[in-house]
């Protein structure tokens, strides 16, 4: 699979180079049929009669006849595209057809419509995902494309460095959790507070700071009293922060980080992902294409259909990112983890249920192989898995 995108990014690179070549010879028979006509109307501003006129256009139009200026322009022209459609046909070379992307799918149409609507809204194109509903014949819900849209209206205010309104969204959560009683311990009204309190030392001045940080940090104490001191420690230097030990809290990634810290929140109030399954979905297939392309590439070398299996026999290797614990199904029984039978975790990494760990494990004394590497495990060093 490597040397086939190498030989593909080889063969693409010889393209560009083609289209470079092409610009710059159009460019300069442009530029020379250019200064023949401009020479030209020069010329012709200081003929007195027509006929001198007439001799100058038939001058010109021979002089460009001979220099076959448009010829040479489609001859480079058409160089490159042999180029372009060579390329076609080296990736069709390198990268079959006949592979994995050529497989049938049961794919839900519908299914996978709602779940672009959804991703439209929720990345702040109303207008688009409005039309894509009518055009596919789907919907969403009002309360959730109002409140993406919410959401939206929030985070350009943040980008704007404006923290209020994210303030009054945080508080009314934290009233509507709480029953309008009991101590504040968002971790995201604190990061607002905090930056809200730079914001003021550095354009008001100490005192206007230090009331705001006694009105609205002094409930973080219990939580937060380390990034608190930090925050006191500005005062020393609020003339110049930039040039203090404490400069860092003045950069812009803190408020991108606000801004993803808030849509984050949000989701989880609205029940949706913190990330966009549209997203995470296309992310991983791309990172597990090419593993699945060369082992299509070798069941198909020994004509056997992987579409049909259950479980491929290769591991696909997609990061910490990719790796979410909402439930577990074991993946020998298939059975949902329960309190009667949850997940064990073998000292190889490997997780199974308790059940099928039990039926692996004849002999409490004998170690027992794990199904899915060839390291032995003992029943007594499973450790139980909480999710």
């Amino acid at each position: 699979m490597n040397d086939a995108l190498f030989s593909a990014i080889n063969d693409i690179e010889r393209v560009a180079k083609k289209q470079r070549t092409c610009s710059e010879k159009t460019m300069k028979y442009l530029t020379q049929m250019e200064d023949e006509i401009k020479a030209t109307r020069g010329k012709l501003a200081a003929c007195a009669t027509v006929a001198e006129k007439d001799e100058l256009m038939k001058a010109l139009h021979e002089k460009l006849v001979k220099l076959e200026l448009p010829g040479q322009i489609a001859s480079a022209q058409k160089d490159f595209y042999g180029s372009v459609s060579r390329l076609g046909k080296s990736v069709d070379k390198h990268f079959g057809t006949s592979s994995f992307a050529s497989r049938e799918t049961n794919l839900d149409a519908k299914l996978l419509d709602e779940v672009i609507a959804n991703h439209l809204f929720r990345e702040g194109q109303p207008d688009l995902g409005r039309t894509f509903c009518e055009e596919a014949g789907v919907s969403v819900s009002e309360e959730l494309k109002q409140s993406f849209l919410d959401m939206h209206l929030v985070v350009r205010e943040l980008q704007s460095h404006n923290l209020m309104p994210a303030l009054e969204w945080v508080k009314k959560q934290e009233k509507a959790r709480q029953g309008g009683a009991g101590a504040r311990n968002s971790s995201l009204e604190f990061k607002l507070h905090s930056m809200q309190f730079i914001k003021l030392l550095t354009s008001e001045g100490c005192k206007p700071a230090l009331a705001y940080a006694r009105q609205n940090l002094s409930a973080f104490a219990g939580s937060h009293m380390l990034e608190i001191r930090q925050l006191m420690g500005c005062l020393l230097y609020h003339n110049n922060i930039s040039r203090s030990p404490y400069k860092e809290l003045l950069s812009e990634t803190h408020w991108e980080g606000i801004q993803q810290d808030f849509m984050r929140e949000c989701c989880n109030v609205m029940g949706q992902a913190c990330e966009s399954p549209l997203l995470v979905a296309s992310a991983a297939g791309a990172l597990a294409i090419p593993t699945l392309a060369k082992f299509a590439m070798v069941m198909g070398k020994k004509q056997a259909d992987w579409t049909q299996m259950d479980h491929l026999p290769v591991e696909i290797e997609l990061g910490h990112a990719f790796t979410f614990y909402s439930i577990f199904a074991c993946p020998i029984s298939r059975d949902q983890a329960s309190p009667d039978d949850p997940p064990m975790m073998l000292p190889c990494g490997h997780v199974l249920s308790k059940q099928s760990l039990t039926k692996l494990n004849k002999s409490n004394t004998k170690p027992f192989k794990c199904p899915y590497c060839p390291s032995e495990q003992k029943f007594g060093d499973c450790k139980l898995i909480m999710f």
